[in-house]
């Protein structure tokens, strides 16, 4: 999905090197004992530079979602709760204030090794040492999990394809939004990549 680019260590500064974000990869099993790896960032480095009210995502109202399961079981909707995979590295990374910094993380050890070798023409010029140890440097081009703008970045992606599809934000609640289909509304509420969505008609849902 192209979610980063590898960059040359001598094309960044010191300032630059210091405040990479350090990778951080977990695994976790499936019920099903299958294992899932996730590749996050350590958004800790950026609270230097970016004051988190200039980030924070809204999020659905706990009023919203009580009001709108009251008129689902008045109007007798069909609902569903649904997650976007993968929503985040479906979100371009694009700088939210002038002041932003390019979003630079780094990859060291093992991952470094298995970045080279699955693909050692694309990785390969880039690998560095730090005190022995395999170093990666790469440009974040999504909205990675972990970074502190990723929330807010895909709340703003989500509300402009819903709009593009038809739907108007509630000004009251911008998590909620409404659309009519075949004569009845349809509604679509959002925590992050957390939806419930409703609408008379089953096969609408």
């Amino acid at each position: 999905r192209a979610c980063w680019a590898p960059i040359h260590i001598n094309d960044l500064s010191a300032e630059e090197r210091s405040h990479a974000m350090n990778a951080l990869f977990f695994l976790q099993q499936k019920r099903d004992g299958r294992i899932k790896g996730r590749t996050v960032a350590d958004g800790s480095k950026q609270r230097v530079w970016i004051d988190k009210n200039e980030v924070s995502s809204p999020t659905v109202a706990t009023e919203s979602v009580v009001l709108s399961s009251i008129i689902d079981a008045k109007e007798e909707r069909e609902v569903a709760v649904v997650d976007i995979p993968n929503a985040f590295i479906q979100t371009k990374n694009v700088q939210l204030k002038s002041h932003h910094r390019k979003d630079i993380m780094k990859i060291k050890g093992v991952l470094a090794d298995m970045l080279v070798e699955l693909d050692p023409e694309l990785y390969g010029p880039y690998l560095t040492k730090e005190n022995g140890v395999s170093v990666l440097y790469l440009e974040i081009l999504k909205a990675l999990y972990g970074m502190m703008k990723s929330s807010l970045l895909f709340y703003r992606k989500l509300k402009k394809d819903l709009e593009q599809l038809g739907f108007k934000v509630n000004p009251y609640d911008i998590c909620v939004a409404n659309k009519m289909i075949d004569g009845k509304q349809f509604t679509a509420l959002f925590h992050v990549d957390d939806l419930k969505i409703s609408h008379k008609d089953k096969k609408v849902v």
